[in-house]
């Protein structure tokens, strides 16, 4: 599936591992990717999450406290060992192939990330984004509406 992904939408991916790696968790959530793409330069997800004034250290410090069940591992020990995407992610991965090939899109980008990651209603990034105060249903209307104004 990741051969499908634009190279921002990879980015992303390599930058939610960071993420992860930075709290000290053991693998790579919604959470993540949504602090990753809120990161991103350009693209519909990064421009959806603008608009809606959430910044990625906004929503870093929600996935941190959501998380918060979870004890954060060694960030030693994690740089040595390549992390795994939750059932959550990869649901997510799924979703946002699909959300693709609904609208007739060859490639996968970082909006239809977001969306995908949106659809995963029990996510640490749905959870995130309740506890910055976002609106999730909104926020995926403006992911959608990019998305269709340029595609990436």
């Amino acid at each position: 599936m990741f051969e499908r992904f634009t190279d921002d939408a990879r980015q992303v991916t390599v930058r939610a591992q960071t993420e992860a790696r930075g709290m000290g968790h053991p693998r790579i959530g919604t959470g993540h990717l949504l602090v990753a793409l809120a990161a991103e330069p350009a693209g519909a997800g990064a421009r959806a999450l603008r608009e809606h004034g959430l910044p990625s250290g906004t929503l870093r410090d929600a996935v941190r406290v959501s998380a918060a069940e979870t004890p954060p591992r060694s960030r030693g020990r994690l740089a040595r060992i390549h992390l795994p995407f939750t059932k959550s992610a990869k649901r997510a991965m799924e979703l946002s192939l699909r959300e693709a090939i609904a609208r007739g899109h060859r490639s996968i980008t970082t909006g239809h990330v977001l969306l995908g990651a949106l659809r995963v209603e029990d996510g640490a990034a749905v959870r995130a984004l309740h506890d910055a105060g976002a609106d999730p249903a909104a926020l995926r209307a403006t992911a959608e509406r990019l998305i269709e104004e340029a595609p990436e």
